[in-house]
């Protein structure tokens, strides 16, 4: 019974957004068909706002300025397709609304509602008041000042944090190029089952994270960890590296931060040699011919021939790396138990998600995720810069 109430569940799903996707179409067929027409505009302006009304009610759904924001959108639509569009292109637009409405509706409307959110004061105090008025206090940049102002933990300020970031960043991506170019180089050569190689060295990025960043955290457990165990093993068979500074520690309570860089490194090094290995693939074997010719050693093949050719490939890699780094809570989450604990390996996304669901300042997180935006937008957009500079000198 449990299975054929999924099942017909899932089923209900389905025809919902095949619906939905038909009426959507629909909607644009006739903007298309009839645009030119002088009775259309009263249906376009007037008549479907009425029957979208009518299905919001229909669905209970009541939304006070539900009409308004229907009648604009109508008319943006009727004059789109009554001056610009002028029945051209009709199956391009056709096959691309539904997706571009989709989009919409999962990204477009939470960056909004997230913005929205941001200007206002929305917390445990005022949270109630918001669902049954649906006020809720206007702050202006209030929030925004707070970000930079006040801590989002208990113990770290904000700025802190940036700095922890950006090293938690710089590190990672480094390592990850470094790794990974080493092995690409390794890699690219004629060698024995290299096929093999290649498989099990991808298997840490492939395999899903969570299991991945579990399997890791057990290894540094402070007792019965691989690193700890390793670390006995070696100094039993050379004492001298205790007079050093060589022992066993607790690696997930004394150095959270470090375990997570670590583990984070091991998982980032594949993604970062496939895309390099790739690259390496596509230089023609030509200018290593010529540059024998020519008796050039290794590392001036490696600085004057790959390096440069490996560029325009390399950066599009490090900009993915760079932000996915930046806003890795997985590794964090998982390695130290980010539910409140400690926070000497917090970096600003794991900061963000304890302000907003341990310590439920939401319109503070709102403001702090945007600011996070707009530092990772800018992180991008001087990596594309970059880019295009790379892909001029090739």
């Amino acid at each position: 019974m449990e299975i054929l109430r999924s099942i017909y569940e899932v089923a209900w799903f389905i025809l919902l957004i095949a619906a939905g996707v038909a009426a959507l179409v629909g909607y644009l067929y006739t903007h298309f068909r009839y645009y030119d027409r002088g009775w259309f505009a009263g249906v376009a302006l007037a008549g479907y706002p009425v029957l979208a009304l009518a299905g919001l009610r229909a669905a209970g759904l009541q939304l006070p300025s539900a009409a308004a924001w229907l009648f604009f959108a109508s008319a943006l639509i009727y004059v789109f397709f009554r001056y610009a569009v002028k029945g051209r292109h009709t199956v391009p637009y056709l096959l691309l609304a539904p997706a571009f409405v989709g989009l919409a509706l999962l990204l477009v409307y939470p960056f909004v509602f997230e913005v929205y959110l941001s200007f206002h004061d929305l917390k445990l105090t005022t949270i109630m008041g918001w669902k049954n008025t649906g006020y809720l206090p206007f702050v202006g940049l209030e929030q925004y000042v707070k970000v930079f102002t006040t801590s989002p933990l208990s113990e770290v300020s904000f700025w802190a944090l940036l700095g922890r970031t950006l090293l938690w960043t710089f590190s990672n991506v480094f390592f990850h190029v470094v790794g990974g170019f080493a092995l690409a180089l390794l890699l690219n050569n004629a060698i024995r089952f290299k096929g093999a190689y290649r498989t099990l060295l991808v298997i840490p990025w492939a395999m899903p994270q969570v299991v991945a960043v579990l399997a890791m955290r057990g290894e540094f457990h402070s007792q019965n960890g691989f690193v700890n165990i390793f670390i006995n093993k070696l100094l039993a068979v050379f004492p001298f590296l205790a007079s050093l500074g060589v022992a066993p520690v607790q690696w997930l309570s004394d150095y959270p931060l470090l375990t997570c860089t670590i583990i984070n490194v091991w998982l980032g090094i594949p993604f970062m040699m496939v895309v390099i290995l790739g690259g390496l693939q596509s230089i023609s074997s030509s200018y290593y011919d010529a540059a024998d010719i020519d008796g050039a050693s290794y590392l001036q093949k490696l600085r004057f021939i790959t390096l440069p050719l490996i560029k325009p490939v390399l950066m599009p890699a490090v900009t993915l790396g760079t932000v996915w780094t930046f806003n890795n809570i997985n590794v964090i989450y998982l390695v130290t138990g980010q539910s409140g604990g400690t926070e000497q390996a917090d970096i600003l996304v794991s900061a963000l998600y304890k302000a907003a669901f341990t310590y439920n300042r939401y319109s503070y997180s709102a403001a702090f995720a945007i600011v996070v935006f707009a530092l990772l937008f800018f992180i991008s957009v001087t990596y594309l810069h970059g880019f295009d500079a790379a892909k001029e000198e090739r």
